[in-house]
């Protein structure tokens, strides 16, 4: 089933497993199961305002209450605009600048600029069955062109090589892609490209990097999904969400926290 315009909430609540419900799985599948729900935190809210900015303009246009003037949430004209619109779509003077500063960043970007400018979807839900497990399982690409090139939006700190590959690996982007691209061929039959993700960094001046993924990293995260993906229809079937291991374990200091770089000295 692919669903077009299907609201966040609704997206969130349905009854399938996600990425971001496989990324807990791999922790623990207790910490899936037993998850605090959580109220939006204002980065979030931030993150959900430069998507519909730069993929949606005319739904961020509509939606979202810009106070331009105002730099302090605690002021009466923001109270009054929230009543009315709702928090999560009324922004500040600082985060209205933030927002507009990533998205007239990605405006600059040819390589973004170039697939933004196909005709394609945003926020497009795709859900189906994992044909090993049977489990049911979910995705929503940021963007998806209609001839299959899947963009996806990533604020950075650093969107340099070395630094986005270490977010790549901390969030499990490699994860995202076999998921989402396996999530899509079970439902369609089809197959879609490569995934372009887009680094776009937070602070000033906002510079963009474009990255593919190489076929080691794709395996790595097919292998690491399906790991998750198999953990989580067990504890489905047998109604069985442990934590971690209960017995104890010896504990070694990571190798980077052990001093290597001075040599030998003699003892006098």
């Amino acid at each position: 089933m692919i669903i077009r315009n299907m609201p966040n909430d609704e997206y969130h609540a349905h009854n399938s497993i996600s990425k971001s419900g496989l990324d807990l799985v791999a922790r623990s599948p207790a910490h899936y199961r037993y998850q605090e729900k959580r109220e939006p935190s204002r980065a979030m809210v931030i993150g959900s305002a430069i998507h519909a900015a730069i993929l949606e303009p005319e739904v961020f246009a509509s939606k979202y209450m810009l106070l331009r003037d105002v730099k302090d949430r605690r002021a009466s004209e923001y109270k009054q605009a929230v009543a009315v619109y709702g928090e999560e779509f009324v922004l500040t003077g600082k985060e209205s600048d933030y927002v507009a500063g990533m998205q007239e960043s990605v405006r600059t970007s040819r390589s973004i600029m170039t697939l933004l400018e196909k005709d394609g979807d945003a926020e497009l839900s795709v859900f189906t069955k994992d044909p090993v497990t049977g489990v049911e399982v979910r995705c929503r690409f940021d963007w998806l062109t209609k001839c299959g090139i899947p963009l996806d939006l990533k604020k950075t700190q650093d969107a340099r090589p070395d630094a986005f590959g270490r977010s790549v690996y901390n969030y499990r982007y490699h994860v995202q892609e076999a998921f989402y691209r396996d999530v899509w061929k079970w439902e369609t039959g089809d197959s879609i490209d490569r995934m372009r993700f887009a680094a776009i960094e937070e602070r000033m001046p906002h510079a963009t990097m474009v990255y593919k993924l190489d076929d080691e990293a794709l395996n790595e995260g097919r292998r690491l999904y399906r790991e998750a993906l198999n953990l989580y229809a067990k504890c489905l079937e047998r109604d069985h969400w442990p934590a971690y291991a209960d017995e104890e374990q010896w504990l070694c200091l990571p190798p980077w926290a052990i001093e290597t770089t001075f040599e030998d000295e003699e003892i006098v």
